[in-house]
């Protein structure tokens, strides 16, 4: 039998059940952006002061699911409400409720939402950047079935890149680019040897040193990202945070740090996660001055050639449809913002004042759609 349980506290709920959780993810083998430590560190860095209330799932002793969130209170189309909010933001990459694959897993679901449903002091429930098909999506629609309000909202599509299997049994990861872009990265190849005077070298270090941290976090804030203020450098909250992941995974051996040098100097860097089964650089960055040489693309082409030698067979690039993205792959994951409100005359307000902006905005939508077919 499937029992579900509510605790609030702190980062200190992470840590009591921090050994089933691992054991966890690794039965589900999920995405390093669940893991416990990942968790903690969310909240260390961005919610130190805010009310975590961590819902599990047991079957007896073992753990079968787990739904982490904030309890603060917010505006939402100019109504305040109580929040219970997913314990994650963009820097995340995505987030969702974890739960075991088997029929206890599946039970998790429906207990979570019972016992969540029956918990006072909330007015909505918010899950961000969740997947499409993931646990957090059917904790909504059992929502919906009790009769509870409910929205999903597009967040973006992300881009990911699956490798193809040859003849041979070796796995390739160009086949679903153009001759065009195949071409280019043969240019690109060739100018940056130009301009640089050297060969491109990719580096993957696993466990860098703080300096060569600092040298990728200032290429990336030398550019673009630093001038929109997104850059890791740019906020200390950020920095703190890309800091203390880094460390955490390092110390359980999923971080890796990929550069492209010419003449050890940095060109390029990518800021990744690694599991076994997939690939995921976080954090992209390179110079603007060598642009002309495609360092990003040309970093991207080593990577994969690695991830193919040790037979990664996926790469999530994550985000949003950036062209560099879809240069490789033109497959998507899409992610969704889920909304349950309950069933309050506040919480009602809520619904009906942003349902009414989205269905203007589907309709004018469509009616630009019609003037330009």
């Amino acid at each position: 039998m499937v029992t579900a349980n509510i605790e609030v506290g702190g980062e200190e709920l992470v840590h009591r059940h921090e050994e089933r959780w691992a054991k966890l993810c690794q039965e589900t083998k999920s995405a390093p952006f669940h893991r416990p430590e990942w968790i903690a560190t969310y909240l260390r860095v961005y919610e130190p002061k805010s009310e975590f209330v961590l819902l599990t799932a047991t079957e007896g002793e073992r753990l079968v699911g787990v739904l982490p969130l904030i309890r603060k209170r917010c505006w939402f189309a100019g109504v305040p409400l109580r929040q219970l909010a997913g314990a994650a933001n963009i820097h995340s990459v995505r987030f969702d409720m974890l739960r075991s694959s088997c029929q206890a897993g599946e039970a998790s679901i429906a207990a979570i939402w019972n016992l969540l449903k029956g918990t006072p002091g909330w007015h909505m429930m918010e899950l961000p950047l969740i997947p499409e098909n993931g646990a957090g999506q059917e904790l909504v629609a059992r929502a919906s079935e009790d009769d509870y309000r409910t929205l999903t909202i597009p967040f973006h599509e992300s881009p990911i890149l699956h490798m193809q299997v040859d003849e041979k049994g070796q796995f390739t990861w160009l086949g679903g680019t153009n001759r065009h872009f195949r071409h280019e990265l043969r240019r690109f190849a060739r100018l940056f040897q130009e301009e640089t005077g050297h060969e491109p070298k990719l580096v993957r270090r696993t466990n860098p040193d703080p300096q060569i941290l600092q040298n990728f976090y200032e290429l990336e804030a030398s550019g673009w990202k630093g001038q929109e203020g997104s850059a890791i450098n740019c906020a200390e909250e950020t920095r703190a945070f890309y800091a203390q992941i880094a460390k955490e995974a390092m110390n359980r051996g999923y971080f890796c740090l990929y550069s492209l040098e010419a003449n050890q100097v940095m060109a390029a860097g990518a800021f990744c996660m690694e599991t076994e089964d997939c690939f995921y650089p976080m954090k992209i960055a390179y110079n603007e001055a060598l642009r002309r040489g495609g360092p990003g693309q040309l970093l991207f082409n080593g990577i994969l050639a690695e991830c193919a030698q040790r037979r990664i067979p996926t790469l999530f690039f994550g985000g949003k449809k950036d062209r560099y993205k879809t240069s490789w792959t033109s497959e998507t994951v899409p992610h969704f913002t889920g909304f349950v409100f309950s069933q309050d005359f506040r919480s009602g307000l809520a619904y009906r004042s942003r349902a009414s902006v989205i269905s203007r905005l589907g309709k004018l939508r469509r009616r630009i759609q019609g003037h330009s077919d």
